[in-house]
């Protein structure tokens, strides 16, 4: 070192506290991110499902009979008939199912609208209006079809 320059500070090491602040903040917007794109996308994907109906599922079945069959056929080494056997009697369980759920799926429909037409029953005429647009405004959030405010529950059809 030379007398005539002055000797240059240490180097700065950075204060751990402001490290450590800044990875929390990092972490903090990835979980928000995060569950804000899995509560969009869940969402996104319940309104399709919604808006399909029960009639749209038939490939889940599909999938799931076929991955059934297969699993039986190779963990019981089943022979060809035997194996042709389990999938007819999957597919048929299968259509039977599916009638359920269609049964269902118009009986809570059903249901839900009825329960609608009664709770606005309950309300004062003042309210009323304003609850049947509430209820518009969830049911068009979902893609479905509102429920009418002056047919009957059953005369509905749509989802």
């Amino acid at each position: 070192m030379n007398a005539s320059q002055p000797a240059s500070p240490p180097p700065r090491r950075p204060n751990r506290r402001r490290v450590w602040i800044a990875a929390a903040a990092v972490f903090l917007l990835g979980l928000a991110v995060g569950g804000a794109g899995a509560v969009w996308f869940g969402t996104r994907a319940l309104r399709t499902r919604l808006q399909a109906g029960p009639e749209a599922w038939p490939a889940q079945s599909e999938r799931i009979i076929d991955r059934i069959q297969a699993d039986l056929t190779k963990s019981l080494a089943l022979t060809p008939e035997e194996s042709a056997r389990v999938e007819a009697t999957l597919r048929e369980s299968a259509g039977a199912m599916r009638a359920i759920r269609l049964r269902a799926f118009a009986q809570a429909r059903m249901e839900l609208r009825a329960a609608i037409r009664k709770i606005a029953a309950e309300l004062p005429p003042e309210k009323r209006d304003e609850f049947h647009r509430v209820m518009a405004r969830r049911y068009e959030r979902l893609g479905l079809q509102p429920p009418s405010p002056t047919l009957p529950a059953d005369a509905e059809t749509t989802p």
